[in-house]
Formats: C-alpha cells, sequence, structure tokens
C-alpha cells in the first residue's frame, strides 16, 4: 500500500512539473540548426559550404502557448578553380521570423504544433579572377511554414525538440549571368513547396 502512495505522489508531482514548463508567465529561449554541410570535390576543383542558425525567444501569454520571434541566419559559399583562376560565390541572409507553438499534455513528452512567418534580406556576392571588377546583388526570402513537431523536457529548465516543417516559399534573389561573354547580375522570382526536419534545444525560465 505504502509503495502504490509513493508511485500516485511521484505521478502527481511530476504531470504538476510538466505542466510548469509551459505555463503562462514563463520564457523561453533556444536555437535550431539545420542544412550544414561542406563538400570538397578534387576532380571539379570545387568547394562549398552551406549553413542555417536560428536563435529565437519566447513568451508564454496562456499556459501551453508560446509566442515569439526568431531571427534566422544563413551562409552559402563556394569556391571554384585553382590559382591564377578561381571564382567564389557568397549568399547571407538575415531576417526576422515571428512565431506561435501550442503545446499538448502534461507530460515530459510534450507533442506541439506551430505556424511561423520569415523576412529574410538575401545578399549575394560574386568574385572572379577573369574579371577586374566584383559583382553583388540584393534580394529578399519569404517563408511560410506550419510545424508539426514534439518537445522532451530533460528537467524543468532544458528540453531538445524535433519539428518536421512544410516550407513554402516565395523569393527574389539576384544571379550573376553571362550573356555575350558579359557578365551582368539578373534577378530571378522564385515560388516554392518543401519538407524540412529542425533539431534544436530551448531553455525555460521564469516562474
Amino acid at each position: 500500500m505504502k509503495t502504490i502512495v509513493t508511485s500516485l505522489l511521484l505521478l502527481l508531482i511530476s504531470g504538476v512539473l510538466a505542466t510548469a514548463q509551459t505555463e503562462k508567465g514563463r520564457w523561453n529561449v533556444g536555437v535550431s540548426v539545420g542544412n550544414f554541410s561542406y563538400q570538397d570535390n578534387k576532380n571539379a576543383d570545387t568547394k562549398t559550404f552551406t549553413g542555417n542558425l536560428s536563435p529565437s525567444v519566447g513568451y508564454f501569454v496562456a499556459n501551453n502557448l508560446l509566442i515569439g520571434t526568431g531571427v534566422p541566419l544563413s551562409l552559402s559559399t563556394s569556391k571554384q578553380g585553382n590559382n591564377p583562376y578561381v571564382s567564389k560565390y557568397a549568399s547571407t541572409s538575415v531576417g526576422l521570423s515571428p512565431f506561435v507553438r501550442y503545446f499538448f499534455g502534461a507530460a515530459k513528452l510534450k507533442p506541439y504544433v506551430g505556424l511561423s512567418y520569415s523576412h529574410s534580406f538575401v545578399r549575394n556576392t560574386y568574385n572572379s579572377s577573369a574579371f577586374s571588377t566584383d559583382f553583388s546583388s540584393d534580394g529578399y526570402s519569404i517563408a511560410l511554414v506550419p510545424t508539426l513537431g514534439v518537445a522532451y523536457f530533460i528537467n524543468q529548465t532544458i528540453a531538445i525538440y524535433a519539428g518536421l516543417n512544410y516550407n513554402i516559399l516565395s523569393s527574389k534573389i539576384g544571379y550573376l549571368s553571362f550573356a555575350n561573354n558579359n557578365p551582368t547580375v539578373t534577378d530571378i522570382k522564385s515560388d516554392s513547396r518543401s519538407a524540412s526536419l529542425s533539431i534544436g534545444f530551448q531553455i525555460f525560465f521564469g516562474k
């Protein structure tokens, strides 16, 4: 009997603590990473790197309901050729991404649904030893991203999460093109749909 009572008390305390992790008035900071890759193709004399990082902060306006914003950052670079014929390309972007997220249940493992909108400014730069002038272009990228995910609360303060995202993207970005051996920057608009997986950790603090 004593064992049963103790077990019930532990379950009750665990449920209360798990609920408190996402209760109204708490703050949340976190970071998600994705699409980090590096390739060195010696046969084509090409090196490429891509990476995305998005720190975020949020506030629970109600129990289980989190509202906040992220700062999506990305970098993509490539280098092709050997001296003295080398061409380099770099694309950087920074933006803002407000989001809303709702958690379900009172266990340590909490499913959630979310929706985010982001607007990022994009800068592309080009440099080639074949030309005496560097080229650059500015553009933008807009994304609407519904998300299904799950967060595991290691303790009252730290959680790790994984989310499956459906990305609805629209962009206008300048690319370097060659017409009659004359390099020019051409703005290209595009719309796309894609799925992606985001993984990261979050820190919860407050009352």
